[in-house]
């Protein structure tokens, strides 16, 4: 008896050792999980978007040229087109880029157009990458200020600004857009500091344009290095001239009302092969003001810019030293927009651009009254009739020239 009972105590002693797994020489850690395993969320790629915009403008100039006496060039009333095409989009939240070209009018009075044997100029517009994060934005490439162009109608952009009568007081105002640096800051939800800093070529950016003074045979300093182009084998700009450009901005938008100021510095070297010139050092300040509000008759816009220039100048014949004068310059324009039914509506602008340098002063008066008219959302018929006059200090007469637009213009946006 005394047998059978250790036994029957011994044998459950033995069932219970045998569910007992003994540990191996390494002891496992005991955070190391010994059941299910979980499984880790796989993260979503950023979305990505793409979509294209762009213009195509395109009609009939009929012109009336006032030249000076013994000037008799003939009207050509050219058939005119512009057009632009690019692509913009998004990566994420906070990355945005864009690629635009555009086919140029073929000059400011469309004569120069070409489809042949890569004739046809084709220009680089925006090609840039953006990154925006809480208030801050920056972007690389070939940017706009866009604290630098003026406000101006909508009605008289039916051939997209980039005619005589509507580029130019754009350009001499300084009208900004190439390689660069661009960076912006949102003050608040109505105020934007901004900065746009440049090192280049002089025509690598169009507020190359402000500068003045005689550079022979050219009258500025943007030619000088333009005048390269196409006579190179590599139809490259003069890469003798380089300019520093940083510009200061801030911008206010509000309810019914918009401002910009912004100052332009600049430095040009005209002779980088040389250690002993002098570079043109200057700076150009802006400002612009634009409200709107509702009538009995439509919205009206009106608006007001203005920029005062100054910059050295060099002696025009060995481009070594500077002059103890100054080129001096001005622009101002005002105009007034009336929307009488949505987008169709009637624009009126006035630009006035004044030069002085040792012994010149000019101005130039630009004048555009157009109308516009959408038949579909994307697609309008304008007629504009514009004027420009030039008078020359010791010259009589005023030359100029008068033209009447009639065009279509299709925007994608």
């Amino acid at each position: 008896m005394h047998k059978l009972a250790l036994l029957s105590l011994f044998l459950p002693t033995l069932a219970f050792a045998d569910e007992i797994v003994m540990p191996d020489d390494e002891v496992t850690p005991t955070s190391t999980p010994t059941s299910t395993t979980q499984t880790v969320p796989t993260p979503e790629p950023p979305k990505k978007w793409i979509e294209p915009f762009g213009a195509i403008a395109g009609g009939v100039r009929l012109e009336s040229l006032h030249q000076s006496p013994g000037e008799h060039t003939g009207t050509q009333n050219p058939t005119v087109a512009v057009s632009r095409l690019g692509v913009r989009g998004g990566i994420g939240d906070h990355i945005t880029y864009a690629s635009e070209f555009e086919a140029s009018l073929g000059g400011p009075l469309g004569y120069g157009a070409s489809v042949w044997e890569g004739q046809a100029a084709i220009a680089i517009r925006d090609q840039f990458v953006r990154y925006s994060r809480a208030g801050f934005s920056f972007a690389a490439g070939r940017i706009d200020d866009p604290a630098s162009f003026d406000y101006v109608s909508a009605h008289v952009g039916d051939l997209l600004y980039t005619d005589l009568y509507t580029r130019d007081p754009l350009l001499y105002s300084g009208a900004d857009r190439g390689n660069g640096l661009w960076a912006s800051y949102d003050l608040d939800k109505h105020m934007t500091a901004g900065l746009t800093v440049h090192s280049t070529n002089p025509t690598g950016i169009t507020g190359t344009l402000i500068i003045g003074g005689k550079l022979q045979p050219f009258d500025r300093p943007f030619y000088l290095a333009a005048a390269q182009v196409g006579n190179n084998q590599n139809n490259l700009p003069d890469q003798n001239l380089h300019i520093y450009f940083a510009s200061p901005s801030f911008t206010v938008h509000a309810d019914h009302v918009a401002l910009q100021s912004e100052i332009q510095m600049y430095s040009l070297d005209t002779q980088e092969a040389v250690q002993t010139d002098q570079p043109i050092r200057g700076y150009n300040l802006r400002l612009g003001a634009k409200t709107w509000f509702d009538t009995g008759v439509g919205r009206v816009t009106p608006f007001v810019n203005v920029s005062r220039n100054k910059n050295e100048i060099l002696d025009p014949t060995s481009s070594m030293y500077r002059l103890p004068d100054l080129f001096k310059s001005y622009t101002v324009s005002t105009g007034v927009d009336l929307d009488y039914q949505r987008h169709n509506g009637v624009g009126f602008s006035y630009a006035m651009v004044d030069t002085r340098e040792p012994d010149q002063h000019v101005r130039q008066h630009y004048l555009n009254l157009g109308t516009t008219y959408w038949i579909e959302d994307s697609l309008a018929i304008g007629v504009r009739a514009s004027v420009f006059a030039q008078q020359i200090s010791g010259e009589m007469m005023t030359t100029g020239s008068r033209s009447l637009f009639v065009t279509a213009r299709l925007v994608l946006n």
